[in-house]
């Protein structure tokens, strides 16, 4: 898809898209010449938007930190150092999106074309606080900054008040009498220049970094003033609103579809494998989610979320290591040799919300290139998140309001999304029509709940309405500690459920299959700053950094 903004920007513009995996924040390999502001919009959007999104770089495989995919590569949490697609995400979004963001907002005052500059404002802030909550302290008074070579590692609380003032800007931009003559069209590929819906992506911006940092508001200005007023004025992103970039089916003369799609359904070899703590927990199963909150309640959502290849009563293409029915899998950490066996045609695959690929409909049938559109958008900032985040501040006791109303507005807006997402991915696909049996079933789990208890399932289901959109999820579960994940049983070992399978010699008297764990790691609080970066910047370092305690301000235990 980069090819398509090559076209249209031209090869005379400040950003180009970054193939290559060696680059760093320290060397400025393109001078600015002769910035257009119309195109130099576009592809802040695009270069932003595209290092953070499912199945671009790091997020290829960092779902399987949420455990909403699992992945041969990272699997037990070995994300080190070295790994390219972390790097990757480092050098694209400071050598591409943030420097861009920052021309666009530079020569946007110059202009006095305030639209722009706050545009700007809020994709730079969408692109810091991402980086704050992966990463911790990051380059940043200092990042993008001529003459200064090595910059240094900003603490991730003063970069969080100061992307706070920068959003208060941003709203100011949006809604200055002067300076707002010339208003974006079609170079504003997330709201196509409507400043309203940008006004409200701003305050749900504000409402997540103020959640975000609920657990350690004293190091935040004003934390209880902020959010007082954003709840007062309550304009935040509807359904329909969502601030998230949009991918096309057009193959030529570049391929547009959603990256994951690509690298799932047209790939030799398949690298996203869905969790079964995902499954479980979506299917109201206990195998292995001993105390799963939602036991027994089938969730609507799953056929959009994955495909199963096969029927319940086919065989795999080798011994499988999870299996249940149709659904086929393998364990997080798992230390048995079914789990590196080929499972490409029986594999259950990325579905149709994710990336556009193929809805469920109980037939199976091996994946391939024309079998989905790869329409599917890179979530940014989603609608049904406000619902959620409202709710936990309310169990928190930050805010009044019924918490139980809002986590069923959230899983209401969460369904919308989906018939929305799948409506374009796929005309013939049916839609969620009624999911009051599910919802319900929810509700009266809720009520039934503990005070901690209903926290676990607010989170678990904006976790479940958050699926393969892992940097959010990341956050929640390192701030609130739901959902609860796996980390094997007393004696690190998982139960494989299937019914069928290739050599039924390996079935225990239970129905399943007794599988050998690793130990399974200490869950990572940070991730590693990438090794090329530390190579060439003697400000950055992991020199005696320890990812498994808190690195970022607000992650309080």
């Amino acid at each position: 898809m980069k090819n398509k903004f090559l076209n249209i920007l031209g090869a005379g513009l400040v950003a180009f898209s970054v193939s290559s995996c060696d680059l760093d924040i320290n060397k400025d390999p393109y001078a600015v010449t002769d910035l257009n502001l119309s195109q130099l919009l576009s592809t802040v959007e695009y270069e932003i938007s595209a290092s953070f999104a499912e199945g671009d770089y790091l997020n290829a495989n960092f779902s399987a930190y949420t455990q909403h995919t699992v992945s041969r590569e990272i699997d037990n949490y070995s994300l080190v150092p070295s790994y390219s697609t972390l790097g990757n995400t480092w050098n694209n979004i400071y050598i591409y999106g943030i420097k861009n963001a920052d021309a666009l907002i530079e020569e946007a005052n110059k202009a006095n074309l305030s639209y722009y500059a706050g545009i700007g404002r809020v994709l730079r802030v969408y692109a810091y606080m991402n980086l704050t909550d992966l990463f911790g302290d990051v380059p940043y008074s200092e990042a993008n900054v001529p003459g200064i070579e090595f910059p240094k590692a900003d603490n991730s609380a003063a970069i969080y008040n100061d992307l706070l003032v920068q959003l208060n800007q941003a709203l100011e931009d949006f809604t200055a009498t002067e300076g707002n003559s010339t208003k974006p069209g079609s170079n504003d590929f997330l709201y196509n220049g409507n400043i309203q819906k940008w006004i409200k992506a701003t305050n749900t911006m504000k409402l997540k970094l103020l959640t975000q940092s609920r657990l350690a508001k004293d190091e935040i200005a004003n934390w209880d003033a902020e959010l007082a007023a954003l709840i007062q004025e309550d304009n935040f992103l509807a359904n329909g609103e969502d601030l998230q970039f949009p991918h096309t089916g057009t193959l030529s003369p570049a391929d547009e579809r959603k990256s994951g799609y690509v690298d799932e359904y047209e790939a030799s070899q398949k690298g996203v494998w869905i969790s079964p703590w995902m499954y479980e927990i979506m299917n109201g199963k206990a195998y292995n989610v001993k105390n799963n909150p939602f036991v027994g309640i089938s969730d609507p959502r799953a056929p959009y979320y994955y495909f199963n290849q096969l029927t319940a009563d086919e065989d795999a293409v080798s011994q499988t290591d999870y299996r249940d029915g149709a659904f086929v899998s393998i364990m997080m950490g798992s230390n048995t040799s079914y789990s590196s066996m080929t499972q490409d045609a029986a594999m259950t695959v990325l579905g149709i919300y994710p990336v556009g690929g193929k809805y469920d409909d109980g037939q199976g049938g091996a994946i391939g290139a024309k079998s989905g559109s790869g329409i599917a958008p890179d979530k940014m900032l989603q609608a049904y998140s406000v619902p959620f985040m409202k709710a936990e501040l309310a169990l928190a006791g930050e805010i009044t309001a019924d918490a139980k109303a809002l986590l069923q507005e959230g899983i209401e807006a969460s369904i919308y999304h989906v018939n929305a997402v799948v409506a374009k991915a796929d005309a013939n696909a049916p839609l969620i029509e009624d999911a009051s049996m599910f919802i319900n079933n929810v509700l009266q789990q809720y009520d039934r709940a503990s005070d901690e208890k209903k926290m676990e399932i607010v989170m678990t289901q904006k976790w479940v309405a958050n699926f393969y959109n892992p940097v959010e999820a990341y956050n929640d579960i390192r701030r609130t500690g739901y959902p609860v994940l796996f980390s094997g049983n007393e004696e690190r070992k998982a139960v494989s459920p299937f019914d069928h399978t290739v050599e039924a010699t390996d079935l225990t008297a239970e129905g399943g299959a007794e599988l050998a764990i690793f130990k399974i790691a200490d869950y990572p609080r940070v991730l590693w700053y990438p090794q090329d970066e530390c190579d060439v910047n003697p400000n950055i370092t992991n020199k005696d950094r320890n990812i498994t305690v808190s690195n970022v301000f607000w992650d309080v235990d």
